[in-house]
């Protein structure tokens, strides 16, 4: 392999600078055009009967999404109160007792491959485990299925959060141990 000067190390360097930096403006060019189109058109469609009425059949205007936010604050509530509570507890066992247990490396691994499961995955089972039974689509599978994508993070984070702790002062034994030896 040939030693490169630095002088022609140099010029490569301001070189690919220059090119990203045109690609980099390029677009954001195109992203604030695109942004004042959407603006200029639609700037008049939002009011506060946009955001609080329900939407019409198709074909006829206006309508609004009142159904959609209000949909949307329901599924993620709701799958809040299924994620997080099984997601803390799980991330506290890990680490509270994850080096004692013989099940703590498994939820770890499941957690592992939960985290790197595509969404659309997790989707077509709750489809199969409960829209397919059910005979419907419902809000209730959407947020198993968004608890099922929140479980993972929460248990991992959970545990590397805990993990940051110092385990000799959340021991009050600790604490009274010291003042007796004081």
């Amino acid at each position: 392999m040939k030693p490169r000067s630095m002088q022609h190390r140099r010029r490569i360097d301001g070189l690919v600078r220059i090119v990203a930096s045109i690609s980099a403006m390029f677009g954001l060019v195109i992203l604030a055009w695109i942004l004042g189109v959407v603006i200029t058109r639609g700037a008049d469609a939002l009011n506060w009967s946009f955001f609080t009425e329900r939407p019409t059949p198709a074909g006829v205007p206006g309508g609004g999404l009142a159904n959609a936010i209000l949909g949307t604050l329901m599924i993620t509530g709701l799958a809040a109160l299924i994620g997080v509570p099984l997601g803390l507890l799980a991330g506290v066992f890990l680490s509270e007792f994850g080096k004692a247990s013989k099940l703590a490396p498994a939820i770890r691994f499941a957690a592992n491959i939960l985290m790197g499961t595509p969404s659309i995955l997790i989707g077509i089972f709750v489809y199969a485990l409960m829209v397919m039974p059910m005979g419907r689509f419902s809000g209730y599978a959407g947020s198993v299925a968004l608890a099922i994508i929140m479980l993972p993070i929460v248990t991992r984070t959970t545990e590397d959060m805990l993990h940051l702790f110092p385990t000799r002062c959340a021991n009050p034994r600790w604490r009274w141990a010291r003042r007796a030896g004081e």
